[in-house]
């Protein structure tokens, strides 16, 4: 016999309904008493009574600190009140209906979210949280025996959500000391590395910058060195905007860096000259680099990938990397001093060897479409590397990379990308799938300052559409006959950094006089006798002039306007272009 036909039986007595509460409350124990997961718990806690007494709305706040109680679970509320918090100074001690309570702002608060009734989660005299119930849908008032049984629910539960924070505290300080093991291990192998195979201090600086992205998941870094007193860049990734590279030439602010003492995170200071300079350039956090007293360096960050603030561990762990780091850019500076002539003479001349067989000797010739590519070696010999090569009938690849590092030890991992990208393009597999084998070849053969920026396409001559995949590398143009403009900048992070990477593509439709121009940062970041940057504003403007012009003109004449506007400069580092044109 069910419950209500029981009751409406002679036989029923009020014991026998405090006989079915307990055995209810006795059953919603052994719920709540078996499970950790704190979501879980108060979900039952709020559900189950909802269920039992028709009532349309309801929500669990939970205790954080300073008396502010957290919205953690609801129903029948809206979504968008999951976290909010508020304050509540005056935690009822037994259930209470919203009206009887003295006004406040949490009261209001409740109420205005049609919460009826509000019953305390108290656990040995600690105050855990509040359950709200709104009306019965029925119209009903709140029984007594009602009202009994939800504080004994919510006695019941106490012990259940204060094992479920407990939980949660033991989970987050487990985070914690997995993140700090992981920063020291970081440390730890970065530190070998640079003291056992790093003795070049841009390598160094290099690998610490790379590091510091993949550990705290950021796209922006400037790193600085004291040079006789005088800081000066050595590191920008990111940082291209008009107002970023003031930052990075402004003598007023390279002098404050030499002075600087302490971390600087944005989020904690309230005034000042500097703090305005670091906001308009969008750094977030600036981290010096320290020895015996002295500043050496100094590391500065844009915001993270993730949009989160930046944690005070996380700044701990910047100034441990940094000041760890600095010792070995310093030492593989004197050491560089008395090798750099030797070693550049030999590996120079390898590198450019390598290099060289590794470059395609001509394009294809494709029907309908014009193909133009260049490779213009610094006199250092960096790491650009670009292909054009025949798939199958219909299909033609296209890819441009640059390898970090200079020399024989970027001509090696770009041979071991050529060799890697012409296995994997034929065997069928999407152009995102092969990126991420090749990332993770990357990532598993080769030492911390190994990473690749990578571009690949692939043209379908049959359907004229262009299937791409960017992986940090300069997103490449795609000029229409309007002389209009869009990037192609869809993919992921940079080949190398991290394991386990996954990468998107984008496919475009190409039209009758579309030119993709695809390019390496030694055109963006040429730099002139004022140590300004050629930059892609003048890129743009440079193939918009010319865009009339056949592929093989184009090419030419972005290479004559970087040419001209280096003019007087060193080389820094290699020029690459390759562009498609369609008829």
């Amino acid at each position: 016999m069910k419950k209500d036909e029981f009751k409406q039986s002679p036989e029923f007595t009020e014991l026998d309904e405090k006989l079915y509460e307990l055995q209810a409350l006795f059953d919603l124990s052994k719920a709540l008493n078996s499970s950790l997961n704190l979501k879980e718990i108060l979900n039952t806690i709020l559900l189950t009574p909802m269920g039992k007494m028709m009532i349309g709305k309801g929500t669990v706040l939970v205790a954080s600190d300073s008396d502010k109680f957290v919205i953690e679970a609801l129903k029948g509320l809206p979504k968008s009140n999951l976290g909010t918090s508020v304050q509540i100074d005056d935690l009822p001690l037994n259930p209470e209906f919203i009206d009887d309570l003295r006004p406040t702002p949490w009261q209001a608060f409740l109420k205005k979210n049609d919460i009826e009734l509000v019953i305390p989660i108290i656990h040995d005299d600690k105050r855990l949280g509040l359950i709200g119930f709104g009306k019965k849908i029925l119209g009903t008032r709140y029984a007594d025996s009602e009202l009994e049984y939800l504080s004994s629910l919510s006695n019941i539960a106490a012990t259940a959500v204060q094992n479920g924070l407990i939980h949660d505290q033991l989970k987050a300080a487990k985070r914690q000391l997995d993140k700090k093991y992981q920063e020291l291990n970081t440390i730890n192998e970065i530190g070998k590395e640079l003291n056992s195979n790093l003795l070049d201090p841009e390598a160094v600086v290099n690998l610490l910058g790379y590091s510091i992205m993949g550990e705290l998941m950021v796209n922006r870094c400037l790193i600085f060195l004291n040079a006789n007193g005088k800081m000066t860049l050595k590191l920008n990734k990111g940082f291209q905007t008009e107002e970023g590279m003031k930052l990075t030439t402004d003598e007023t602010f390279l002098r404050e860096l030499s002075h600087l003492h302490q971390p600087i995170n944005i989020e904690d200071e309230e005034d000042g000259e500097l703090l305005g300079k670091l906001q308009e350039s969008g750094v977030r956090v600036v981290v010096p680099m320290r020895i015996q007293g002295e500043t050496k360096g100094v590391i500065a960050l844009g915001e993270k990938i993730t949009k989160s603030p930046f944690l005070k561990e996380e700044i701990d762990f910047l100034t441990t990397l940094g000041n760890s780091s600095i010792i070995s850019i310093e030492n593989a500076i004197l050491f560089e001093e008395r090798l750099e002539r030797q070693r550049l003479e030999e590996e120079l001349q390898i590198a450019s060897d390598i290099q060289k067989q590794l470059l395609p000797d001509s394009c294809p010739q494709i029907e309908g479409f014009q193909i133009a590519a260049s490779n213009v070696s610094s006199r250092q010999v960096g790491g650009d590397y670009y292909d054009c090569f025949k798939i199958d009938d219909t299909r033609y690849g296209f890819c441009i990379a640059d390898v970090s590092g200079k020399g024989a030890p970027a001509a090696l991992l770009m041979s071991n990308l050529q060799a890697s990208l012409h296995s994997l393009v034929t065997t069928g597999l999407e152009i995102d799938k092969i990126t991420a084998r090749i990332n993770e070849l990357i990532y598993e053969n080769t030492s911390y300052d190994k990473f690749i920026t990578f571009f690949l396409g692939i043209l379908d001559v049959e359907t004229k559409t262009f299937k791409s995949v960017n992986a940090g590398h300069n997103p490449p143009y795609l000029f229409h006959s309007d002389k209009s403009f869009q990037t192609l900048q869809e993919g992921g992070l940079i080949l190398g950094m991290m394991p386990n990477v996954q990468y998107k593509t984008e496919t475009v439709n190409l039209k009758s006089g579309d030119c993709i121009v695809m390019f390496t940062d030694g055109v963006s970041e040429a730099m002139n006798t004022e140590e300004k940057e050629f930059e892609e504003k003048r890129i743009e403007a440079c193939i918009q002039e010319t865009y009339e012009l056949s592929a093989e003109k184009i090419m030419q004449s972005l290479k004559t306007a970087v040419k001209e506007f280096s003019k007087g400069m060193p080389q820094a580092d290699d020029i690459t272009m390759l562009i498609v044109k369609v008829f």
